[in-house]
């Protein structure tokens, strides 16, 4: 007997997700003051005259594509190395954190690295957005870290991502490639010799 099928989203929920999907990546990639409705609209393949149907302002919708960026960013470098044995999971988020592939595809890495330098310079609400998505982030990596109670492995989980991520973005910035490529070698021996368990 064939399992029963779910029911499939509404058309606007899925519109509405197309729209914040294609906002998180863009986001990532050009910034956000480097990208308006109209360029977030015709990147999910639709009008800009539908942005206002499903969100109030630019703002509702970064709140949502932080949180699905930041999302996306766990489930690609959390949960893609889900095949490695439990206890090699951290590792394999580090090194595919800090990776030549991350550096080289901020559309579809972490939030963290890609905006924090933008999210700085903007205003409250923005950041506190932003800070809701990077607590969900820190949230699925602290069990993943030694520590005497959850407030112990969260903390270092933020220290963590907040170190890796400057890491990355300092890679990004380089020009000499072998340079880029060195720092990050480096920067995956050293997070893994401080951060994982043995």
């Amino acid at each position: 007997m064939k399992p029963p099928r779910q029911a499939e989203a509404p058309k606007s929920q899925r519109t509405r997700r197309k729209i914040v999907r294609a906002a998180a990546a863009a986001y990532r990639e050009r910034g956000i003051d480097g990208v308006g409705v109209r360029d977030i609209m015709m990147r999910a393949g639709l009008t800009q005259g539908g942005f206002y149907f499903h969100f109030a302002d630019k703002a509702a919708l970064f709140r949502e594509a932080s949180v699905e960026g930041f999302e996306g960013s766990v489930e690609w470098l959390l949960d893609h190395p889900g095949t490695s044995p439990s206890e090699r999971q951290l590792a394999a988020f580090i090194d595919a954190y800090l990776s030549a592939r991350h550096r080289d595809h901020p559309e579809s890495g972490c939030m963290m690295a890609a905006l924090a330098g933008d999210v700085a310079r903007s205003d409250r609400k923005l950041r506190k957005e932003f800070t809701a998505g990077a607590l969900a982030m820190l949230d699925r990596i602290a069990p993943h870290l030694a520590g005497e109670n959850p407030v112990e492995r969260r903390q270092k989980a933020g220290l963590m991502l907040a170190s890796m991520a400057g890491v990355l973005m300092v890679s990004r910035v380089l020009a000499d490639r072998a340079m880029s490529d060195m720092l990050l070698a480096k920067a995956r021996e050293f997070y893994r010799a401080n951060f994982c368990q043995a």
